[in-house]
Formats: structure tokens, C-alpha cells, sequence
């Protein structure tokens, strides 16, 4: 970048507040979209260190700083006519030729010599300023970012996440006129809502810092959430207590403020007789404070919110928070006893009353295809096979208690409370408890076998019946959220064989959708009936269409998953090993996969790669044949042949132990061997019967390793081989 690449852009949006959940993703896009704007502009080197975004719950800012004043002038070629067209006979330009150089108004020596058939001009493009290129960009920027809610304002003309009050813009401490939501754009915005709301001239984004923090601003969100964090820890050593470690609560508390406060308020201690789960739900997610826990670990009656102020002299805030919290805790005190009073099963017949979806039926219905599901799971695993069955028949039964209706966040957890007070035993009401786990891919996973059982056939149960009526993902949109139900699934199924589960994917899947039959009966006769009316084709059994889509819905969550942090392989990795097979065991399928990565940057990998793909395609088509050893007579063939006759066997052997690396490098150990018979001999010789015999014998060398990988898929750089050898 030149000497001159020193200039900055800042700009603000000031709107009403923004929730607080919705700001890391606006912030990450917002900063993507910055970083390609500067791309395009033409900034080299530490282009993310440039952009520099920031957001209070009233407003949006970023800062773009080291800007050249123009974008780089660039080259461009324009394509002419072909040659042949563009002149005659005798050399002489055509019609065709002056045409296109009076369109782009340019004369015959500005043509410039090419490598291929046409005519071309060579142009130099004067870059834009960049005043120009922020002007016309930062409107797209801002209207880009996508919020799961918007809202109107005015007479219904703008919408966006909040309605918008002003717009400041200014490069180079001088404003940079831009037109968003309907308002001019200037350099005057406002301080803090209540402390200090007069009106604040800024010259430059330093001096919009400075006087924004003397008007109770502060526009780092990691300041606030440090200058909170600190306070809380002091407000929770007054009562020997230390903060609850909740990441939730801190990255929602930077956003709920411009001035980062923090009060200490109490409850009644009594209520501290709920269970924990009640309690810290109610505080956590309803009413966004973090709980206070003593020295041993164990919740406190006090807790910690926060505040949009300085100080809270009079006491107001926390009584405030008190009475509110009080009040929620006492309502969830009359909802626990009141559950108490009839036991979980009793709530059975209740589900009836609960619809799952319109063509799959009621809870009462989908818990008895859960049970029957978990019990065939655990039929072919080490899981007791009663618990299985008593936990899925209870896991929806809190659905119709008064403490889900008001806290939906305690569905699952309250009915494995419930179950544990009612005396079950732990792998029962651990079950109950865990069986929505894992709701993401950094979540726990079920503590037990059986958690693990009824939480596969809840997915799993759930995946066939929205497929089966034809309600799949599609796009982003995910209603019912079966990308969530599959990465579930193929997380717990990644520690199968801790729980010494059997069944593979295809098989789980058939078991499945034999809990459908009466749904898939039902609409295999509306769709015959429709063809009868002439309105479609006559239906036809879907079973194995239906069995396909979701295994290769399920197949696509896998992939999804190995290529993604902890495990990261790559993807031709993945798909090699996919391609090998990896229904019967996702344990198995991730073992094969880290055989290929440590094993791929072996040089005598890398070369057997590329003649397995020689392989691949020599062996394409042709029919299967027995290798004759007496047909063997070039001394190339019958070295690989005996080489191959011993390490076949040992690699097979290995497999058979899960010895994947040992196998690969034995597979490569033919290497050698192989690129001379590639060298010394020709395979596609006139005589059929030594042509097939060699392919024979490539073929039994080719597949030595298939079923750890299809190693044709393994992406080779030629340059990298070639560098190795």
C-alpha cells in the first residue's frame, strides 16, 4: 500500500435499542461484508486488522482505517471478433474490426497481441476515489445484514431491526455525505438515553470515543463486559460468593447497555427449596441475571443484573429485580407443587391431547413409537432394554406439566426431576433428563446408554416422520429443525461404541419408519386416490425413497461434522472414507479417516494415489476375471503379483483388526513396484487373455485397501508429487 494509505472512514447508526441476542451475528456479518469492501478496493496484508466494528444496544459503528484515496487502476482486456474475421485476405482490417474499435473508441495500433483466435484491447481503468466507493457501498452494507426481526416505522416506508434516528458519516474528519433509511447522513449524534441525552458534534471516530464516554457511552462492548465482570465480582464477595460462570449471561449483559452497571439483590431464601434448574432457568434466561454460588459450588438467594447506569444509590434497581424475581419464583413454586400432585405416568393419556404435527399425530402417538424404538435400539446394544423402554414412555410426559407451559426452556430436565423425586432409578430419570441432548455440536452428550437410546429414537422417530410427508430443510429454512435432530444423532452415534450400540445408520432408519406404516398406508391411499381423479401418476411404494433421502440427509450432517473443529479433516478425506462405507459405524468410519490424513503426506502414499487412480480407470467397465498366474510373463507383472500376494493378505488381516495406518502404509509400500509395472508394462495388449489377467491382477491390488477408503478420491497435487519423488 502507498505512502497515501492512511485515511479513515468511520460511521454510526443511532436507532432504538437492538436486542441483545441479535448483535454477534450482525457484528460478524457487518465485518465480513467490511473486510470484502476493502478487498475489492484493493488493500493488501492485514486487511481484517483495518476494520475495526462496534455496537452498543442503541447503535451500530465501525471504523475502517489505512484507506488508500483511490482504488488501484487495473487493466482490462476487451474481447474483439476472431481473427479471421477481423481482417481479409491481403491483412487488412474488416468491417467487423472498425466497428468494434468505433463502439469502444480506439484505433488499430491499440490492439494488443493475444494467444488465442481473437482480437483484443487493452484498456487502463482509472480506480474510483474512494469517497465514491463508501458513498455508494456502505447503504448496501448496512441494508444487507440480515436480522431475524425487523420492524417499521414511519408510515410503514423503512424497515430494519429497530427504527433509526441518525446516521454519522465522516472520512478524514469531514463529512462524507451518505442517504440510509430515508436520512442524510452528518456528524452530530447523541449521549447516553437518561444520563447524558443532549446532542454530541464529532469530528473524527477518537473524538467520538472521548466525548461519548463523558456522555455515559462507552462504546468497547469487551470494556463493558471487563468493567462489569469486575463489579460483579466485588457485589458477590460482599456475600462470600463468586459469579455463576454462564457465557450466555456476559455476551447478552455487553449488549443490553451503553454504560456498563451491575446491582447485587436477593430473594427470599426459602425458595432456594426448588430444584436448581427451576431457579437458575428463571434467572438466566427469563429475566437475565446471573446467580451468586457459595464456596462449595452451591446456588445462593442472591443473584447479580444488570443495569444501564452508574450506580444504583437509592436501591431502586435491586428492589426492583427482588420484587420481579420473587414474584416469578413464587409462581414457579405453586407450578412444582402442583405437578407433584399426579405422577408422570399418570400424564400419559394427556399427550393425546398435544398435537406433534398434523399428518404424524399426537404426543400419546409419538411417545409409543419412541418406546418401541428405544427398546429395538437397545435390543442391539448393551442398554438395558426395560429402561429403555420406561424412559421413553415418560421423556414427553412433562409437556402437559404447569412448569413447561410457563418455562418451555425446562422441558426434558423437569421431567427428569420429577421422575428422580417419584424414586426411578438413575438410568430411568438420567434418561428423561438428558434426552434432548446434544442440542448443538458443543453440547453434552446423554449421561448414560439409555439417555443416549431414547435420545436416537426421539431423532430418529422425528426424521422419518417429517420426511415421510415430505416436510424437508430446504434452503436455510429448517422448521422443525431435523439439521439439529441429524447432527445430534451423528454425535451420539460417533460414541457408539461406548454405549456398545449395533445397529448402523440404515438399519436405525428401517426401524425407524416401520413406526410409520399407518402414516405411509394413510398416504399412499390419498395419493392413489388422486390418481383414480386423474389430478397425479399412480403412487407407488416410496419406502426406499424415503429410507434414501434421510440417509443421505444424515450422510450430509456427517460430512458436516468431520470437516468442522475438533475433528477437522478434509473433505476429499471424508469422502474417500464415505465412499468405503460408513452406515455400520461412525467410531469406524472417523478412524479410517485419520488413517488417510497422517498417512497422506507420505511420499509413497502420495505416488500409489496417483496409480490407484491409473488403476481406477484401466479396471472402469471391465468384466471380473480369476488371476492365472501362468499367464504372468514380463518379470514387472510377476514381482508385483508376488509382492501383492503377501501384502494383500496381511492388509486384509489388518483391516480385519483395525489396523487402518498399518494397512495404508503397506498399501503404499507397493508403490514402487506398481509405477514399474506401469513402466515395463502394457496392459491393453491384443491378446483378451492377458489383457484381463493383468487388469486381474491391477484390480486385486487396486482394492486392497477399499474398504478402508476409495483413495481415487484422495486429492493429489501433481506438483506436490512430483517434489516428493
Amino acid at each position: 500500500m502507498n505512502e497515501e494509505s492512511n485515511h479513515e472512514y468511520f460511521f454510526e447508526l443511532l436507532a432504538e435499542e437492538i436486542p441483545a441476542s441479535m448483535h454477534e451475528g450482525a457484528l460478524a456479518a457487518l465485518r465480513q461484508r467490511l473486510v470484502a469492501f476493502l478487498e475489492g478496493l484493493g488493500c493488501k496484508g492485514d486487511v481484517e486488522g483495518q476494520v475495526r466494528v462496534q455496537s452498543t444496544a442503541r447503535r451500530l459503528i465501525f471504523r475502517m482505517g489505512r484507506l488508500p484515496p483511490a482504488e488501484a487502476d487495473r487493466t482490462d482486456e476487451i474481447k474483439g471478433p476472431p481473427r479471421r474475421l477481423a481482417y481479409d485476405a491481403s491483412g487488412a482490417p474488416t468491417a467487423a474490426l472498425h466497428g468494434f474499435l468505433r463502439k469502444n473508441g480506439a484505433a488499430v495500433e491499440e490492439l494488443v497481441q493475444s494467444d488465442d483466435d481473437y482480437v483484443r484491447l487493452r484498456r487502463t481503468v482509472t480506480g474510483q476515489r474512494t469517497t465514491e466507493l463508501i458513498q455508494a457501498a456502505v447503504p448496501e452494507i448496512i441494508q444487507s445484514i440480515h436480522w431475524p426481526k425487523s420492524m417499521r416505522w414511519g408510515y410503514g416506508e423503512q424497515s430494519y431491526i429497530r427504527p433509526v434516528h441518525s446516521i454519522i458519516s465522516i472520512f478524514d474528519d469531514q463529512p462524507l455525505p451518505v442517504k440510509l433509511f430515508g436520512l442524510l447522513s452528518g456528524t452530530v449524534t447523541v449521549g447516553h438515553r437518561t444520563l447524558a441525552p443532549g446532542p454530541i458534534e464529532v469530528t473524527s471516530y477518537g473524538d467520538y470515543v472521548s466525548k461519548l464516554e463523558l456522555a455515559r457511552v462507552i462504546v468497547d462492548s469487551d470494556r463493558r463486559r471487563m468493567a462489569m465482570a469486575e463489579r460483579s465480582r466485588v457485589l458477590a464477595h460482599e456475600v462470600r460468593g463468586v459469579p455463576a460462570l454462564d457465557e450466555t449471561i456476559w455476551a447478552q449483559w455487553q449488549y443490553l447497555t451503553e454504560y456498563p452497571g451491575v446491582v447485587r439483590a436477593e430473594f427470599s431464601p426459602e425458595l432456594l427449596t426448588l430444584p436448581e434448574e427451576v431457579l437458575v432457568t428463571v434467572m438466566r434466561v427469563h429475566q437475565k441475571q446471573l446467580p451468586i454460588r457459595d464456596a462449595a459450588g452451591s446456588l445462593t438467594n442472591s443473584f447479580l443484573a444488570v443495569t444501564d447506569n452508574e450506580a444504583d444509590p437509592d436501591g431502586n434497581a435491586a428492589y426492583g429485580n427482588s420484587f420481579v424475581t420473587n414474584a416469578r419464583f413464587a409462581d414457579a413454586s405453586f407450578f412444582y407443587q402442583t405437578d407433584r400432585k399426579v405422577t408422570l405416568e399418570s400424564r400419559l393419556d394427556s399427550l393425546e391431547h398435544l398435537q406433534f404435527q398434523e399428518k404424524l399425530g399426537n404426543y400419546r402417538r409419538k411417545t409409543e413409537r419412541i418406546e418401541q424404538l428405544a427398546g429395538a435400539i437397545a435390543g442391539t446394544s448393551g442398554v438395558d432394554v426395560d429402561d429403555a423402554r420406561r424412559a421413553a414412555r415418560l421423556s414427553k410426559c412433562d409437556l402437559g406439566t404447569e412448569m413447561v407451559k410457563e418455562f418451555t426452556e425446562l422441558q426434558g430436565k423437569i421431567g427428569g426431576i420429577y421422575a428422580r423425586e417419584e424414586g426411578l432409578s438413575s438410568p430411568v430419570w438420567q434418561a428423561v433428563y438428558d434426552h434432548y441432548l446434544p442440542v448443538n455440536a458443543e453440547d453434552a452428550l446423554p449421561r448414560s446408554g439409555v439417555g443416549a437410546v431414547v435420545s436416537l429414537a426421539d431423532r430418529i422417530d422425528t426424521l422419518c416422520g417429517f420426511f415421510l410427508i415430505g416436510a424437508k430443510p430446504t434452503g436455510s429454512r429448517d422448521p422443525f429443525g431435523l439439521r439439529r435432530a441429524a447432527q445430534g444423532m451423528v454425535q451420539i452415534l460417533l460414541e457408539r461404541d461406548t454405549w456398545h450400540i449395533t445397529a448402523g445408520m440404515d438399519q436405525l432408519i428401517d426401524l425407524g419408519l416401520q413406526g410409520y406404516a399407518d402414516v405411509r398406508e394413510a398416504l399412499h391411499a390419498a395419493a392413489s386416490e388422486k390418481a383414480e381423479k386423474g389430478r397425479k401418476r399412480a403412487a407407488t411404494d416410496r419406502g426406499a425413497d424415503d429410507r434414501g433421502e434421510v440417509l443421505e440427509f444424515i450422510a450430509d450432517r456427517v460430512r458436516t461434522l468431520l470437516q468442522a473443529p475438533p475433528y477437522a479433516l478434509a473433505y476429499d478425506e471424508v469422502a474417500a472414507t464415505m465412499e468405503a462405507g460408513w452406515m455400520n459405524s461412525l467410531p469406524d468410519l472417523l478412524e479410517r479417516a485419520k488413517a488417510v490424513r497422517r498417512l497422506r503426506s507420505d511420499p509413497r502414499f502420495l505416488s500409489i494415489l496417483d496409480s490407484a487412480k491409473r488403476i481406477a480407470n484401466i479396471t472402469a467397465g471391465q468384466p471380473e476375471s480369476e488371476l492365472n498366474r501362468n499367464l504372468l510373463a514380463e518379470p514387472a507383472e510377476k514381482r508385483l503379483n508376488d509382492l501383492s500376494e503377501v501384502l494383500v493378505g496381511q492388509i486384509a488381516g489388518m483391516i480385519v483388526e483395525r489396523h487402518y495406518e498399518l494397512a495404508l502404509q503397506s498399501f503404499a509400500g507397493m508403490a514402487d513396484e506398481l509405477e514399474n509395472f506401469f513402466a515395463e508394462v502394457m496392459v491393453n495388449v491384443d491378446d483378451s487373455g492377458i489383457r484381463q489377467n493383468r487388469i486381474a491382477l491391477l484390480r486385486r491390488v487396486g482394492g486392497a485397501v477399499a474398504p478402508i477408503a476409495d483413495v481415487t478420491r484422495i486429492v493429489v497435487d501433481r506438483r506436490e508429487l512430483a517434489s516428493r519423488k
